[in-house]
């Protein structure tokens, strides 16, 4: 065993790392993550399957993919996680006896019967079976959950709380059609009816009459009543939540303006002058007000918790071998309090045992698949994805967020060729497109949020229109469109001298209203009509195309058939992987 760092501190290289690379580099799935898991006899446990060869997850025209090697990739790649859900538990469950907290069934008795509602109409054992956990599993997890809380809510600084009622009036906001908004009233009306409301009130008028007469909000059904307002309730208005807060027993605060409306709020009673048959609202609300609080201060104290303990963990080495004797006991030790090596490899093969099933049943059918076709990845061609994220990710670097992942560099490349394969495959499925060589002019407008009001050009849109049509005109009298687009030109066309390269359907990084004026025209032809996008006018003229093109252009439109049939190939990948599956003969035993 040796010291290493795995607590909740996720590092940077690693998150940045997941989030640059493709679909499968860094252990990601090539489809998404299953959400129920099947093992074959999971009454026998997750280990054990009866109904067909012992030791084995699955079998793929006779091939044979073991569990141990199921259960060594799971191990290796998410023990991490596991672990420190572990060492959490443990840590809290400590500080919880240390404080004398108690979590009775009761309470979780309740936690259950929320989560029951919330499955509904699915029954929730059905539900936990698909998971497969157990109650047992679940209530422990409330268990947790409440510990968390109770552990830190004497950290929650007490706060003022006030029953309020609300009066709200709606105006339809600029450019929000009525149906939206619910009302054709206009703004100034809104505050002549609240200044009308609050005369009203000043002559003595209730307040929870006058909202169920006026209000636009639900609460109307209620005279008004909004409950029990604390600092930080969801689904209220800040700023009312704020107005209310400042309220006295009986006050009403000044109009609080919305986005849409005008508020009128009345505080009933506050937490500290409030009748006794609302002590239970400001017990409930009292409850929530602490839990939600809680939530954001106990994972800084769990941290803490963390960081004042002595942990050691298994190393990667240690864990690398197939499930057996040659495992470290320990997971990780806290304070001389074991975290059991066979536990975590359970919960690891539990919770990503399909998922690592799935990636390895489809890697072997597309390996075998390329072999067919003769589809053969160079070492150069993987060299090129690895350097691209090595620039992506800078300047954290590749061996940082290997290690970060519990990632060899084999293991990197080797996702690599899997991903280029599997473009490689389903680019068969790709139809040939016209491609079009084009040059373009652009004559930039000034537009209210637009990128060309940020580049200063002082010139309207009409003025652009008439400029551009213009040299329109000149190009069609024969002026070279080089030449004008070397006088004229501004922004993008002049800074590629008008070139803008060789166009195919789906193109990033290219106005759509450019891409289909290019990609509609033959070689020599020039739209018809300016295209306007939102900075400029654009005059769009095809050089060429892929059918007609001189041989000076071969290499460049190869190029551009290879970007487009790699793009275009995404989408056909998971077609592709489902052809594979649907005609292969396989056997799951630990399956979604």
């Amino acid at each position: 065993m040796s010291v290493t760092f795995h607590n909740l501190r996720t590092t940077m290289v690693a998150v940045v790392t997941t989030a640059c690379v493709g679909s499968t580099a860094f252990g990601g799935a090539l489809t998404p993550p299953s959400r129920f898991a099947y093992f074959a006899t999971d009454p026998a446990g997750i280990y054990s399957a009866n109904n067909g060869p012992k030791g084995v997850a699955a079998v793929v025209d006779g091939h044979a993919f073991l569990l141990s090697d199921v259960s060594r990739i799971c191990l290796v790649k998410d023990r991490a996680a596991v672990i420190d859900q572990l060492v959490q538990n443990y840590v809290v469950e400590r500080d919880a006896a240390k404080k004398g907290i108690v979590v009775t069934q009761a309470d979780i008795d309740g936690q259950i019967a929320l989560l029951r509602k919330s499955v509904a109409p699915q029954d929730l054992n059905d539900v936990i079976a698909q998971h497969h956990s157990t109650m047992s599993d679940v209530r422990a997890a409330f268990k947790h959950k409440i510990q968390r809380a109770l552990i830190v809510a004497d950290q929650v600084p007490a706060a003022k709380m006030v029953h309020a009622q609300a009066i709200l009036i709606k105006y339809e906001a600029p450019g929000v059609p009525v149906k939206i908004a619910g009302t054709s009233r206009d703004e100034a009306s809104a505050h002549a009816l609240i200044r009308d409301i609050q005369a009203e009130i000043a002559k003595g008028g209730d307040f929870g009459q006058l909202a169920a007469k006026y209000s636009d909000d639900q609460s109307k059904s209620v005279s008004g009543d909004i409950g029990v307002i604390y600092p930080g309730i969801h689904d209220v208005f800040s700023g009312l939540t704020a107005a209310a807060l400042d309220l006295n027993a009986g006050a009403i605060a000044d109009p609080v303006p919305d986005s849409d409306g005008i508020w009128l709020v009345k505080a009933i009673s506050t937490s500290a002058d409030h009748a006794p048959d609302e002590d239970a609202a400001y017990k409930a609300a009292k409850t929530v007000y602490v839990d939600e609080q809680s939530q954001f201060l106990s994972p800084k104290y769990v941290l803490s918790l963390i960081d004042n303990s002595k942990i050691t963990y298994a190393t990667d080495s240690e864990c690398a071998p197939a499930l057996g004797n040659s495992l470290p006991e320990a997971a990780a030790i806290v304070d001389g309090h074991v975290i059991p090596m066979a536990l975590v490899a359970e919960k690891c093969l539990q919770e990503n045992g399909p998922s690592v099933v799935d990636i390895l049943v489809q890697n072997y059918l597309v390996d075998q698949a390329s072999k067919r076709d003769n589809i053969i990845v160079t070492d150069s061609e993987v060299d090129q994805r690895v350097a691209k994220l090595q620039k992506l990710i800078a300047p954290h670097t590749i061996e940082d967020g290997l290690v970060a992942r519990h990632m060899t560099m084999a293991e990197l490349r080797e996702d690599f060729r899997q991903e280029i394969e599997r473009t490689r495959l389903a680019e068969g499925s790709v139809l040939p497109v016209k491609m079009v060589h084009c040059h373009a002019l652009k004559i930039k407008f000034d537009q209210p949020s637009s990128y060309a009001s940020s580049m200063n050009i002082a010139r309207s849109q009409h003025a652009a229109l008439i400029l551009i049509n213009k040299l329109k005109s000149q190009i069609g009298a024969g002026a070279p469109f080089n030449t004008i687009v070397a006088k004229y030109a501004e922004g993008d066309s002049k800074a590629k001298h008008g070139d803008f390269g060789i166009l195919y359907p789906g193109m990033q990084n290219i106005d759509t209203a450019l891409l289909d004026a290019g990609l509609s025209l033959k070689r020599g032809q020039m739209t018809a009509v300016p295209v306007k996008t939102n900075s400029g006018y654009y005059i769009v003229q095809a050089v060429s195309t892929n059918i007609d093109h001189p041989k000076s252009e071969y290499a460049a439109y190869s190029a551009a058939s290879k970007a487009y049939k790699n793009n275009a190939a995404q989408m056909f990948v998971p077609v592709k992987i489902q052809s594979l599956l649907s005609q292969s003969q396989i056997k799951y035993y630990v399956h979604a």
